[in-house]
């Protein structure tokens, strides 16, 4: 049920984090993984690793915030590989500045255009893939997609976003049996989100909220997300599913 050998799967945002364990995770599970981002001497060494364990993967150059960009990736992949199965739009930025902040406009720009738009562009870009197969997407949100936050408010605003897409999204594409959904993070162990986890204050008040009294790994995504890319979860669509610690319960 929760087989993946068959499954051709793009994760972007792939060179290191969430969208690395993710992207090792499927792997293991037989999933060949199609790895996409910016720094693509990163993301030569993710692919090189999986390779090393037995896994089958493929990388590329990806700036997704551009959308010619992502129709040039989707017509590479299809040259490559052909058709794929499904789509983990893993790739956002985190800017740290709130609404006065002198730097909001362009931040709430430059957030809006890898976090919304990026995830937008591939999937339209990888559309008629997902057609033919019949396959699912799976989004990255947010627990900030769900509750509001202080001194990250471009990203709030940008995974609430997320959040509204996955949902018109599944509705929209359940007729051509495309599955839309998405894993909504907690405070993850990643480079992302260093500056919070060095800040002693912002980490104490968040692990108050937290009934398992700490953050995630990025590795503790893998297993909701190849649930949601599995057949396991063939009658799952528009589901935000939190990992979270229970953050959300609180």
């Amino acid at each position: 049920m929760f087989d993946l050998v068959q499954k051709k799967i793009v994760v972007t945002g792939a060179a290191q984090g969430n969208g690395e364990a993710i992207a090792k995770a499927l792997a293991k599970l037989g999933a060949t993984v199609i790895l996409a981002d910016m720094n693509f001497e990163k993301l030569q060494n993710v692919k090189n690793e999986i390779e090393t364990a037995g896994g089958r993967a493929y990388a590329f150059a990806l700036n997704v915030a551009e959308q010619q960009c992502c129709q040039d990736f989707a017509q590479a992949v299809y040259d490559t590989i052909g058709d794929i199965d499904v789509l983990v739009n893993n790739a956002g930025i985190l800017r740290r500045s709130n609404f006065e902040s002198a730097t909001s406009i362009q931040d709430l720009s430059d957030t809006i255009d890898v976090n919304v738009k990026g995830s937008y562009y591939l999937i339209n870009a990888l559309f008629e893939s997902l057609k033919k197969t019949q396959g699912n997407i799976v989004n990255v949100a947010s627990i900030q997609s769900f509750v509001a936050a202080t001194g990250a408010t471009a990203y709030a605003i940008s995974k609430g976003a997320v959040a509204q897409m996955t949902r018109t999204l599944a509705a929209e594409l359940a007729k051509y049996h495309i599955r839309v959904n998405a894993i909504a993070p907690g405070v993850i162990e990643t480079p992302m989100t260093e500056a919070t986890r060095a800040n002693p204050d912002a980490l104490a008040g968040y692990l108050r909220h937290v009934p398992m009294n700490r953050m995630g790994q990025a590795t503790e995504l893998a297993g909701p997300v190849a649930f949601l890319c599995s057949d396991a979860a063939s009658y799952v669509t528009g589901c935000i599913l939190p990992v979270d610690g229970g953050y959300l319960t609180v």
